[in-house]
């Protein structure tokens, strides 16, 4: 199982180990799943999210920018 970083009601956040620049999680739903940029939180990828459900995601993950950076940083060793 992948390194869960967080989550909020049905969704995880995920960073993989040894996993490809830009840094980045990946937002794990029920029948979906997306990619954000940690640095500026933009969505470079999205199956099954709608643009509402992004832009929750997009909110939740504001202030939890630091906590995914040392998520990346301590998986990419």
């Amino acid at each position: 199982m992948s390194p869960t970083v967080l989550r909020t009601s049905n969704v995880r956040i995920v960073v993989y180990p040894k996993d490809h620049n830009p840094p980045h999680v990946h937002v794990i739903g029920p029948r979906a799943e997306a990619k954000f940029r940690i640095e500026d939180l933009e969505c470079y990828f999205n199956r099954g999210f709608s643009k509402k459900q992004l832009s929750r995601i997009k909110e939740f993950l504001k202030d939890k920018v630091d906590l995914c950076m040392e998520a990346w940083s301590e998986y990419e060793k």
